[in-house]
């Protein structure tokens, strides 16, 4: 079965793209949530539209990554948190309280999927963490991690 996304799916496509995909996925899956609609002569029409929408969004993207990049670029997060005499921290420092405290600094709202960092903050002391505002646009921040 052929179907047109409506929506891009992390891991298998983009707004437009054209997939061949099995019944039971495309009809149980795809079409009742409209990520996707069936591939037919009419319908194949709009994937130029969907794809000329596609460069708009993707242009947006990157020009207000390129604005949080300008935000972002010497900004330093600072926690202090309860730790061990050896310098753990009883409770990680994980993606949301980075994002809550980028946007406390900045005023840049984040995604928790834009932070690069998979595994929570558990030790004192600097760390850098990458940030994926975009495909294209990448920056990493510092965050200092202080004992109370």
């Amino acid at each position: 079965m052929k179907v047109i996304l409506l929506q891009n799916i992390k891991g298998f496509g983009q707004i437009g793209d054209v997939k061949n995909v099995s019944d039971g996925y495309g009809r149980n899956f795809l079409l009742p949530r409209k990520m996707a609609k069936a591939a037919n002569e009419s319908s194949m029409k709009e994937v130029e539209s969907l794809k000329a929408k596609r460069v708009i969004m993707i242009e947006a993207e990157k020009k207000n990554a390129l604005e949080a990049v300008e935000k972002l670029k010497d900004i330093v997060i600072e926690f202090t948190r309860k730790a061990t005499k050896t310098g753990k921290l009883f409770a990680g420092i994980g993606k949301d309280d980075i994002v809550k405290e980028i946007k406390k600094a900045s005023g840049v709202q984040l995604q928790e999927e834009m932070i690069g960092h998979e595994e929570p903050i558990k030790h004192i002391g600097e760390h850098l963490v990458d940030l994926n505002l975009s495909p294209e646009v990448k920056i990493q921040i510092k965050v200092i991690v202080k004992s109370e």
